[in-house]
């Protein structure tokens, strides 16, 4: 398969909010976001992650966790981008990003937390909150301390890859409106509050991948979420909605509109943690121009 330029280009934006249960206890926020994109050009991409770093006290830099998270992603994403380029055989790239992308973002994740124990070791006052048994684990496993999810996009010209590990949502919407999330595999892991994490052993293999060639009329929007948002509406209809009314506010494409979305996003996704989850809430959107 070779990759065809496709009408319209893809622009990104998006913002993380501090939930409301983690400014009460004084905690940080453990979410993350991160982007790079190439407007224009012959080699036009966006590569967008976002994360959620664990919540409970023994992931006590799940907050690092989840800004390293979202910085190999992007890295690794714009690294594929450059490959497609080089390439433009679709094939080629679907079979990197399935059977090579989960190692790399697992091995690349570690590399980094290691890098960042070496530098800055757990200290006695980070641990001295958990009980004995979870002291133990951690000095055993200092990189759990780092427990991420990642969910994270890739838009070319030629195609749209989706990349998840544990929890948080993707979202695609349509140029008539409607809402839904792409085919990404099942993890029956994911069930309540339980996930699979970057700092679980083989955690590639908890990696899902959907790869999606734009040869017919791709996504007007792609939203990406950390499950804060998700659980902040009393269903899947709702929350399903929420995407659809920021295309709605995104189609029309004025400068003002979009100055105006951007800068109220994050007083809009502060209310919604008030008013529903209280968990923190990152939420990243690329939108495709006319």
């Amino acid at each position: 398969m070779s990759g065809k330029r496709r009408s319209g280009e893809w622009r990104v934006f998006g913002c993380s909010a501090q939930g409301a249960n983690h400014l009460r206890l004084g905690l940080p926020n453990q979410d993350a976001i991160d982007w790079l994109a190439a407007y224009g050009g012959a080699q036009p991409y966006v590569a967008l992650a976002v994360a959620d770093g664990h919540g409970s006290a023994r992931y006590v830099r799940s907050d690092v966790g989840a800004q390293l998270a979202v910085g190999v992603a992007r890295t690794l994403l714009r690294d594929l981008a450059g490959e497609f380029y080089q390439r433009h055989d679709l094939g080629a790239i679907k079979q990197m990003a399935t059977h090579r992308l989960p190692g790399l973002l697992a091995r690349c994740w570690r590399q980094r937390v290691a890098a960042h124990l070496s530098a800055l070791p757990l200290t006695p006052a980070e641990v001295a909150p958990l009980n004995e048994a979870e002291q133990a684990s951690l000095a055993r496993h200092p990189h759990h301390a780092y427990g991420s999810t990642l969910v994270a996009t890739l838009a070319t010209e030629a195609f749209l890859l989706y990349v998840q590990l544990g929890d948080g949502d993707i979202v695609t919407v349509d140029d008539g409106g409607a809402a839904a999330r792409p085919p990404l595999p099942s993890d029956a892991r994911l069930l309540g509050d339980a996930t699979t994490s970057l700092c679980m052993d083989e955690a590639q293999r908890a990696v899902r991948i959907y790869f999606q060639p734009l040869a017919a009329q791709p996504p007007a929007l792609v939203m990406l979420a950390t499950d804060g948002y998700a659980n902040s509406f009393a269903g899947e209809a709702d929350f399903l909605l929420a995407a659809h009314d920021i295309q709605a506010l995104v189609q029309p494409q004025r400068h003002s509109a979009l100055h105006a979305l951007r800068t109220q996003l994050p007083g809009w996704l502060r209310a919604t943690s008030d008013q529903g989850s209280g968990d923190d809430i990152t939420v990243g959107i690329l939108f495709r121009t006319s």
